[in-house]
C-alpha cells in the first residue's frame, strides 16, 4: 500500500513548482522580443530597407543644388623701380542655384518599383524572424521543462532508493537477507545520488541556455500539466498542410518576390538601354565684382534653361549580353523557386508524419508507464515472499522512473515537432504559444 501511494504521488511531484520564482512561457517570449539579437537585426534591416525606398524615390524627384564663391584679388602697380607692390583691394562674390529633373527616364521609375519590392521582402523576413523566435523560445523553454522533469524524477527516485536501502538494512539486521543485498542497495543509492547531481546541473544549464535568447536566465520555470491535449493528425489532412506551405511559407513568398525583383531589374535595364534619358535643368547665377570704389562695381545676373539627352548607340554587344545575363538569372530564380517548393513539401510531409508518430508514441509511453508500475508492484510482492531479490526490485524501480522520463520526453517531442510543423506550413502564431501556456501549472 505504501508503494502504491508513492507511485500515485509521483505525478504530483513532477508537477510541483515554486510559484514565486517561476517564469512562464509567454513571459519568456516577451523578454525575448525585447532582447533577442536576431530579431533586432531583422528589425534594423526593415529600417534600412525603408531608407533604400527613400533613396530610390529621390531618383525620380528634382535635384536642387546651390553653390557660392568668394575671392580677393590684387592689381600690380609699378612706381618706376623694379619693386612690385601688391594691394588686395578687388573682391568677387558669386552664387548659383541649379534645379535639374529627369524628364524622360523610365528606368528610374522601374528601379523605384524594384526597391519597394525589395523592402517588402525584408518585411516578410522580419515577420518570419518573429515566428522563428517563437519556436526558439518554445524549444529552449521545453528543454528546460525536460530538465526540470528529469530533476523531479531523479529526486523521487532517490527517495525511493533511500527507503529501499533502509528496508534492506533493517531486514539484514534481523537476518532476513544477506549482506549482498545491502551492498547492492548501497551501490544503487550511490548511483542515484550521482544521477541527481547530473540532473541538477542539466537543469541549471537549460535555464542558462534560455538567457541566450532573453538576455537573462530565469530562476525557475513552470511545469506543464499531463492533461495537455495530444491528438494524432488525420492521414488525409497532410496535403492541406503541404498546399498551405508551398503558397504561404515566408521562404516561398520571398523567392516569388525575388523573381519579381529580377523581372523589374530586367525591365529597367532594357528601358535604360532602349530609350534615351532626357534631363532638364534651370539655373540662376549671380556674380558681383567690386574694388571698393563706387564706380567700379559690376553685378551680373544670368538665368538659363537646358535640355540634355543621352543614348548608347553602340557598346560592342555589351548591352545585349547584359540583358541576356539578366534573363538567365531570372530563369535560375524560377528553378530555385520550384526546388524550394518541392523541398518544402517534403519537409512538411515528413514533419506531419513525425507529429503523427509523436502522438502515437505518447499513447504508447503512457501504457508503458502503467506496465512498469504494475511490474514494480509485482516485483516488490515477490521480494516480500522471497521469490525475487533486491537487484530485481532496484532494476524495476529504475525501469519505472526511466518510463516516466520517456513519457515526459514524448510529450515534449510532440509539442516541439508540432510547432515546427506549423512554422514550416506558415501557420504559426502567438496563439500556439498561448495554447501551451494554458496548461502551465502555477503550483
Amino acid at each position: 500500500m505504501q508503494k502504491k501511494l508513492f507511485i500515485s504521488g509521483l505525478t504530483l511531484a513532477l508537477a510541483a513548482v515554486q510559484v514565486d520564482a517561476s517564469q512562464s512561457l509567454l513571459e519568456t517570449y516577451e523578454q525575448a522580443i525585447k532582447n533577442d539579437t536576431t530579431l533586432k537585426i531583422a528589425q534594423y534591416q526593415v529600417d534600412s530597407a525603408q531608407q533604400d525606398v527613400t533613396t530610390g524615390f529621390s531618383k525620380v524627384l528634382p535635384t536642387v543644388t546651390a553653390s557660392s564663391s568668394y575671392g580677393v584679388y590684387s592689381e600690380s602697380t609699378s612706381d618706376g623701380s623694379e619693386s612690385l607692390g601688391l594691394d588686395f583691394d578687388a573682391q568677387n562674390f558669386g552664387a548659383t542655384l541649379t534645379v535639374s529633373q529627369n524628364i524622360f527616364a523610365l528606368a528610374a521609375f522601374t528601379g523605384y518599383e524594384a526597391v519597394k519590392v525589395n523592402a517588402s521582402i525584408v518585411d516578410i523576413e522580419a515577420a518570419y524572424a518573429e515566428q522563428d523566435l517563437m519556436v526558439r523560445v518554445a524549444e529552449a523553454y521545453i528543454n528546460g521543462l525536460r530538465a526540470k522533469d528529469a530533476l523531479q524524477v531523479a529526486k523521487a527516485q532517490l527517495e525511493a532508493v533511500e527507503r529501499q536501502y533502509e528496508q534492506t538494512q533493517q531486514r539484514y539486521d534481523v537476518g532476513l537477507v544477506a549482506i549482498t543485498d545491502v551492498l547492492d542497495a548501497t551501490a544503487t543509492l550511490d548511483e542515484t545520488k550521482v544521477a541527481l547531481i547530473r540532473a541538477e546541473s542539466s537543469y541549471d544549464i537549460a535555464l542558462q541556455n534560455i538567457s541566450i535568447i532573453t538576455g537573462q536566465a530565469p530562476d525557475d520555470i513552470l511545469s506543464i500539466s499531463e492533461d495537455i491535449p495530444v491528438s494524432i493528425p488525420e492521414d488525409d489532412g497532410q496535403q492541406l498542410w503541404i498546399d498551405h506551405a508551398v503558397s504561404k511559407h515566408p521562404d516561398i513568398l520571398v523567392a516569388e518576390k525575388n523573381i519579381e525583383v529580377g523581372e523589374l531589374t530586367l525591365k529597367g535595364t532594357r528601358e535604360n538601354l532602349t530609350y534615351p534619358t532626357v534631363t532638364g535643368s534651370a539655373y540662376v547665377d549671380y556674380d558681383d565684382y567690386f574694388t571698393g570704389t563706387d564706380n567700379d562695381d559690376e553685378q551680373n545676373w544670368t538665368v538659363g534653361v537646358s535640355l540634355s539627352a543621352s543614348f548608347d548607340l553602340y557598346t560592342g554587344g555589351g548591352n545585349s549580353a547584359e540583358l541576356a545575363k539578366l534573363g538567365i538569372s531570372n530563369n535560375i530564380l524560377e528553378q530555385q523557386l520550384e526546388l524550394l517548393k518541392r523541398s518544402k513539401a517534403v519537409t512538411v510531409a515528413n514533419l506531419y508524419r513525425t507529429v503523427q508518430a509523436d502522438a502515437q508514441n505518447v499513447d504508447a509511453q503512457k501504457q508503458a508507464l502503467k506496465s512498469r508500475e504494475s511490474a514494480l508492484q509485482a516485483t516488490e510482492v515477490g521480494y516480500d515472499v522471497g521469490t525475487r531479490n533486491i537487484v530485481e526490485v532496484l532494476n524495476s524501480q529504475l525501469a519505472l522512473y526511466s518510463a516516466q522520463n520517456d513519457l515526459n520526453n514524448a510529450r515534449y517531442d510532440y509539442l516541439v515537432d508540432l510547432l515546427n510543423l506549423k512554422m514550416e506550413a506558415g501557420q504559426l502564431s502567438l496563439a500556439d504559444l498561448q495554447s501551451i501556456e494554458d496548461y502551465m501549472l502555477a503550483e
